[in-house]
């Protein structure tokens, strides 16, 4: 930091604590209209970084850093930090620590000689948390609001041909800080990209693209309005000589052919800037386009609008742009929310910016890889948790086609029901709310503007919302934390605070509801609103039991339209250790107060695997659903405008014990969306011998499979003598995280002595040759417990599983929906789910038999004769994993573990959510349990 930044006004007065100070000299937000490449200079790649404890104060470090690129992982001596709910500081509001660390980035920058007589922009893609920009040591402005572009002109501050010294100073904690508490890692740094472009003195400065379809006719309509832009910094004073012609022409082109145009005058445009004070020269062009295609999430149909300001005189294009939109229309009617005239079910996930080697600073390639991803999996919908993205994710969404729900930088949950009350907030949150809507109007894929997530209710967010109702009609408002408040306050029932109608709302948003709460709202009466949970169903590891319920609910009932379930990624963030790069989680970094594992919530890790729970996701969400009565199959068309014989054909198959029998192929079937049909089909004879289960499945493509059992014998089969194998009883198992937190079932069955209970409950075990029965009576004091089997102990030369039953992955009795019965084989090393946090996991549901495989392949041990049961495979005992912080530091072991259990505890989703439903619990009685083992 030089001196001059030193004696910096706006570091002397501690500006960045001062809630109502969100910027100084910054542009007026709009939506980047990327000018040609030779008018854009790129500033990504390595800075010199001078990192301070506080602004002016001692210096950490001076090094090389990457932007984009958070300082907190690049070694810098300033790490990440996590928490939920709490602050990463003692506070009040608006305070923040004295100790404050404080990054100058700099940068030597040379203007390009062909920029002369241009303006000259740099644009800051995300800076966190407060940032200063000085130009040559002299203060250009300042800004707030981390997850939102900011732009300042430096064209009376730089040369073109010559260079400049550039330093952006980012001071981490500041009042914004209150206003961004989400439940993520604290970062610092500039962590999207930094560039610096020009554009002619007068320009395009604004474009807002509204793209009607009227649904019933097909016929479209496009709206554009064009904010020209002036390098006169005095609003009333006359444009530079030459800037603009005396007569110009706005043209708008749709796909290259012109569908509207209208001339500006410079002297009527001066005119009207002097008489009204108004910064710039406006124009509006509307155009009818008659039989257009609507883009929907299903298919995202793009088109190429393009605006030129032109000479009149001589044709001479002054200035363009083009942008992508889509023709559709969003409304709210009744209890639905219509995209196109059909009501929709929103399919979503929230998505935090993470990666886990770069934090907050995501690449383009990360992005477009989690939005194909989910479009694969059957999602239709992302909610920009908790924060506006990069604008990059709003090209892909609206490329690839999937909804968005855009969120405002706004959560204050440590403060809850207070911060945003205070009027000295209300100008931050306006802005904050007004700068997303102004940045991402033109995309078709934002469907909902959300003001914010967790910050109480407030006039602040009733003036928010009626300003985008006025600013953008085309598109519903919502926000969760009114109606939350609303029953607190006036002490209602939740589902009756959802009825009330609210000014900062347009729709029904609730967190986490139970199952009853959502029947009850679409039952009791007539839904007044659209219900859409804005999270539901907690993905925290092993998680995400009842999806299918939630949605079979969902499906049932009028005014459910849908969710979005918490979250898409794991947030975890590699360390060096000395053992390598390990994944980590709060508390990992030496930062404190922290929340430990809970940022480990997504449906795939940290590097994008996939969790089972996202499997689970895909199956319940497929868009094509079947039911079977033994000689017909049902099939639902979910699709929204996809006819089923576009999809794929449909075709069957008969399995016994997962091998198949016989197959068939009935063409594509004639569906059209939100249709449902019954198909006749004959299946052929099959033949069970001893102990086995014939399925018939049906799928089309990989828009929707399901699997129905169609027989199932059970006679014995003579076999050798059963082997004898260490065995006992198991109660218990290491609680997962929806067991740690919220009800916190671990410290009840701890209390309970639950761990040890195997050696006070007795366990009577017969044996009749290679059968074996187990019988257990779970007293009364162990009400609601994980489990009831027993665990044995495996010959050490067993290296693989192969299993008839549920797979092939991880399921439970409330998470079983994606798996199918079949043959199934695994190495015992990847039976059990590596979740980052060690907790139980790898169950397989509705097992019927076992083989053990040693090296070869050949046979050790078989168990089977097994009555749909519940089988888990580890190296790891309960105890090891319940006493394990991370992956590694569970002990290694030549031999496994098989544990058999006649019940086990569903997953629920209770960290955040509902806890376990009643038929997945398991409560005292008389348990009994038969298997062959030979």
């Amino acid at each position: 930091m030089s001196e001059r930044e030193d004696l910096d006004p706006f570091l002397f007065s501690r500006s960045w604590e001062r809630p109502e100070l969100t910027s100084v000299d910054r542009l007026p937000m709009t939506p980047f209209l990327r000018p040609p490449g030779d008018s854009v200079l790129d500033l990504d790649g390595t800075w010199d970084l001078t990192l301070r404890d506080r602004p002016g104060g001692a210096v950490i470090s001076e090094t090389a850093v990457e932007v984009p690129g958070c300082w907190t992982m690049q070694d810098v001596g300033d790490g990440p930090k996590y928490t939920n709910i709490q602050m990463p500081f003692p506070g009040p509001p608006p305070r923040v620590p004295d100790r404050n660390p404080t990054g100058t980035y700099h940068r030597r920058v040379d203007v390009p000689p062909a920029w002369v007589g241009r303006r000259v922009v740099l644009h800051v893609g995300g800076a966190e948390t407060v940032l200063y920009v000085t130009v040559d040591g002299r203060t250009v402005g300042m800004g707030t609001d981390s997850r939102l572009d900011q732009e300042f002109d430096l064209t009376g501050h730089v040369r073109p041909g010559e260079s400049f010294d550039l330093d952006l100073t980012v001071v981490r904690w500041g009042a914004a800080t209150y206003l961004e508490d989400q439940d993520h890692w604290h970062h610092a740094g500039l962590h999207r990209s930094v560039f610096l472009y020009s554009t002619p003195p007068v320009y395009l400065a604004d474009l807002h693209v509204m793209a009607d379809r009227d649904p019933r006719t097909g016929d479209g309509s496009l709206d554009v309005r064009v904010h020209l832009g002036g390098d006169s910094p005095d609003a009333t004073s006359d444009l530079p000589t030459g800037s603009l012609p005396e007569e110009a022409v706005i043209e708008v082109l749709l796909d290259g052919t012109p569908v509207g145009s209208t001339w500006v005058s410079r002297r009527q445009t001066e005119e009207f800037a002097a008489a009204y004070g108004y910064d710039g020269r406006a124009a509006r062009i509307v155009a009818q386009v008659p039989d257009v295609a609507a883009w929907s999430a299903e298919r995202p149909v793009l088109h190429d609008v393009t605006v030129r300001l032109l000479d009149k005189a001589d044709g001479e294009i002054l200035d363009e742009r083009t942008l992508r939109s889509g023709f559709r229309r969003v409304e709210v009617v009744g209890h639905e929310l219509l995209v196109n005239g059909r009501a929709v079910l929103l399919k979503g996930v929230n998505r935090h910016d993470h990666d886990p080697h770069r934090g907050k600073a995501v690449t383009r390639e990360s992005i477009r890889r989690d939005l194909e991803l989910m479009k694969a999996h059957h999602i239709n919908a992302v909610r920009t948790s908790h924060y506006p993205n990069d604008p990059y994710l709003y090209e892909v969404c609206d490329e690839i086609g999937l909804y968005v729900v855009d969120e405002a930088d706004i959560e204050s949950h440590a403060h809850l029901r207070s911060l945003t009350k205070d009027p000295i907030w209300a100008s931050a949150i306006l802005e904050r709310v007004t700068r997303m809507a102004r940045r991402d109007k033109n995309h078709p894929c934002v469907i909902i503007w959300s003001l914010g997530n967790e910050s109480g209710a407030s006039p602040a967010f009733d003036a928010a919302a009626t300003w985008l109702r006025s600013f953008d009609p085309t598109r519903p408002v919502q926000y969760e934390s009114g109606h939350f408040e609303q029953a607190i306050e006036e002490m209602v029932p939740l589902v009756r605070a959802w009825r009330s109608e609210r000014r900062d709302s347009d729709l029904v948003v609730p967190m986490y509801p139970a199952i009853e709460l959502l029947e009850e709202y679409a039952t009791a009466e007539e839904p007044a609103r659209p219900l859409i949970m804005c999270e539901y169903e907690h993905a925290m590891n092993n998680s995400c039991g009842d999806l299918d319920r939630y949605w079979d609910t969902i499906r049932r009932l009028p005014g459910l339209q849908g969710g979005f379930l918490w979250d898409w990624v794991d947030q975890a963030l590699y360390r060096q250790t000395p053992a390598g790069e390990l994944l980590a989680y709060g508390g990992d970094f030496g930062d404190e107060p922290n929340d430990g594992p809970f940022c480990l919530n997504g449906l795939v890790s940290a590097e994008r695997e996939p969790h089972p729970s996202l499997l689970e996701l895909k199956a319940v969400l497929a868009p094509v659903r079947f039911a079977w009565d033994g000689e017909a199959v049902e099939i639902t068309n979910e699709h929204e405008v996809t006819n089923l014989a576009d999809v794929a054909p449909l075709t069957w198959a008969v399995t016994v014990d997962g091998a198949e029998t016989a197959a068939g192929d009935l063409g594509p079937v004639d569906l059209p969306p939100g249709e449902r049909t019954r198909i006749p089909v004959t299946l052929p004879p099959f033949t069970l011998d001893g102990w086995q289960v014939a399925n018939v499945t049906f799928r089309v493509g990989d828009a929707g499979t399901a699997q129905f059992e169609i027989g199932r014998s059970s006679v014995r089969s003579p076999g050798p003598e059963r082997r004898e194998l260490p065995t006992r009883l198991a109660l218990w198992r290491a609680p997962i995280d929806n067991e740690t937190f919220g009800p916190a079932h671990a410290a009840r069955w701890e209390a309970a002595g639950l761990p040890t209970a195997h050696e006070r409950v007795e366990l009577r075990t017969e044996v009749d040759g290679d059968q074996v029965t187990h019988e257990v009576t779970v007293p009364d004091d162990l009400d609601d417990i994980p489990r009831v089997g027993v665990r044995m102990d495996l010959p050490p030369e067993v290296v693989a599983v192969d299993w008839i039953g549920l797979g092939p992955h991880e399921s439970y009795g409330d998470r079983c929906s994606s798996t199918l019965f079949g043959r199934w084989h695994t190495p015992v090393d990847d039976w059990p789910v590596r979740y980052v946090h060690p907790q139980a996991n790898g169950n397989r549901h509705g097992v019927r038999s076992l083989r053990f495989l040693d090296a070869a392949g050949e046979v050790v041990l078989t168990i089977d004769e097994m009555e749909d049961l519940d089988v888990t495979v580890s190296r790891w005992t309960d105890e090891e994993v319940a006493a394990a912080k991370h992956l590694e530091d569970l002990p290694e072991r030549d031999h496994a573990f098989v544990w058999i259990d006649a019940r086990h505890r569903g997953v629920g989703s209770a960290a955040v959510g509902p806890d376990v439903s009643a038929e997945h619990r398991i409560g005292p009685g008389t348990y009994c349990w038969t298997y062959r083992i030979r």
